[in-house]
C-alpha cells in the first residue's frame, strides 16, 4: 500500500492505493464523519482482483479542511488523481455522501465510471434529496446541539446509525477518530449535484439497503432502482447503514458477483 496526498486549490487530499496497474481499478468513497479506514474489512480480499484506491472526503479522515473545497469538488478531485496515476476509468463503491459524490464523477466523467456499488444513499437525479432533508428536520436540530454541547454524542449517533452490532459500531467509531467539527464545513454547495439535470450515460448500479435502515433511505433506495435505467436494488437483512460492518462476508460476494457480471 502507497498513500499520498495532492493539493486541490488549498486543501490537501489524501488518498491510499494498492497498486496493480495489470488490474482494474476499485474506488472506495467513505461517508460523513468517518473515513478510509472503514473499509478494512473488505480491502483484504477486494485487492486479490483490482487495484485499490480509497480516498479520504475533504474534511475528513488525513485530507484538509479549506473554505474553498469541500464535497461539490470531488469529481474534479476525483479526476485530479486518476489524471496523476494514469487511470483511465474504474468500478466505485461509495458510502452515502461517498455515493453522491460518485455519482457526480459519473456525471461529468461519463465514460470513467464503470459501475457503482450505492451504500445507504439516494440519486442524484430525483427528489429524494428534498424530502431527506424535509424528514430530517427535527434530528438535525437535535444533532446541532450534540455538535455545539457534546461532539462525542454527536459522532456517537453516526456510529450508532452504521451498524447494529457492536463490532460494526466499534469500526465506525474508529474510522471516526480524525473527524474535527470543521468537517461540518463538507457540505456546502452539495446541492450542485442535484442541479445536474439528466443523467448522460445508465451505467450498472447496485443500491444497498440494510434491513435497520431509515425508512426514508429506504423509501429513497427503492425510488433509486425504479427511476434510474440500470439500477438494481437488494435488501441486506440485520444490518443498517453501512451494511458491510455488519453482514461483511455477504457484501463482498454479492458485490463481487455484480461487478464480474457487470465487467
Amino acid at each position: 500500500m502507497k498513500d499520498f496526498t495532492i493539493r486541490f486549490k488549498d486543501c490537501s487530499i489524501y488518498y491510499e492505493m494498492h497498486e496493480n496497474k495489470t488490474k482494474p481499478t476499485l474506488v472506495f468513497l467513505h461517508g460523513y464523519t468517518s473515513d478510509l479506514t472503514i473499509f478494512e474489512t473488505v480491502t483484504v480480499t477486494f485487492k486479490k482482483d483490482y487495484q485499490l484506491l480509497l480516498i479520504d472526503l475533504p474534511g475528513h479522515g488525513r485530507s484538509g479542511v479549506s473554505k474553498s473545497v469541500s464535497i461539490k469538488d470531488m469529481p474534479e478531485i476525483i479526476k485530479s488523481i486518476f489524471d496523476y496515476q494514469d487511470i483511465p476509468s474504474a468500478y466505485f463503491i461509495g458510502i452515502d455522501l461517498g455515493s453522491l459524490s460518485a455519482q457526480a464523477f459519473g456525471h461529468l466523467y461519463p465514460n470513467q465510471l464503470q459501475s457503482l456499488v450505492s451504500i445507504g444513499s439516494y440519486s442524484i437525479y430525483h427528489d429524494s434529496f428534498n424530502k431527506i432533508n424535509r424528514e430530517h428536520r427535527w434530528t438535525r436540530f437535535g444533532l446541532a446541539l450534540r455538535f455545539l454541547f457534546n461532539f462525542k454524542g454527536y459522532l456517537s449517533h453516526f456510529a450508532k446509525e452504521a451498524a447494529i452490532s457492536d463490532s460494526g459500531i466499534h469500526k465506525f467509531e474508529v474510522s471516526q477518530k480524525l473527524f474535527k467539527k470543521k468537517g461540518i464545513q463538507t457540505f456546502k454547495g452539495i446541492d450542485r449535484f442535484m442541479n445536474f439535470g439528466q443523467p448522460m450515460k445508465a451505467y450498472p448500479i447496485y443500491v444497498v439497503c440494510g434491513e435497520f435502515e431509515e425508512e426514508v433511505i429506504k423509501d429513497a433506495s427503492l425510488q433509486f432502482e425504479q427511476k434510474v435505467p440500470n439500477a438494481i436494488l437488494e435488501g441486506f437483512n440485520k444490518s443498517k447503514h453501512v451494511v458491510f460492518l455488519d453482514q461483511p462476508r455477504i457484501f463482498i460476494e454479492h458485490v463481487q458477483t455484480f461487478f464480474k457480471t457487470h465487467a
